[in-house]
């Protein structure tokens, strides 16, 4: 049996309803993963983090989808947009927020992870170039 979980996130226009995070939802526990954490954000127009944060040993990489807003890494900030993709390591103080000008809530993803390095685990891809993809049965 392969080993893989699945969930439905519904569409970008229902990220952000409900929760115990307003904005913010915690799939890992509901991926049931070990290694990687994931969240899925929205935050409306001139929203922003309720507080900086820091992690010690995480690292964490955040993926806009859409929208347009801000994220401040200790005393810098970088602009975000569709498509901005931000690697944040750790000791790095972190803080986000949506331009109030920008149109649509900013949603994106925020993929943390730690254990071994990836440089650590290595290329563990084992790959099969003969094995038809079975959409194309």
């Amino acid at each position: 049996m392969s080993d893989y979980t699945a969930i439905e996130l519904g569409g970008l226009d229902e990220w952000g309803s409900g929760g115990e995070h307003p904005g913010k939802r915690f799939i890992d526990a509901e991926l049931g993963t070990a290694h990687t954490g994931i969240s899925v954000n929205s935050t409306e127009p001139g929203g922003e983090s309720p507080f900086w944060h820091v992690h010690s040993a995480i690292e964490e990489t955040h993926i806009v989808l859409s929208g347009r807003g801000e994220i401040a890494l200790d005393d810098e900030v970088v602009p975000l947009g569709p498509g901005t993709v931000v690697r944040v390591g750790p000791g790095t103080w972190r803080a986000v927020r949506a331009l109030p000008d920008s149109g649509e809530p900013m949603k994106w993803l925020c993929v943390r992870s730690g254990a071994d390095s990836l440089a650590g685990v290595g290329d563990d891809a084992e790959i099969d170039s003969e094995r038809p993809f079975p959409w194309n049965a």
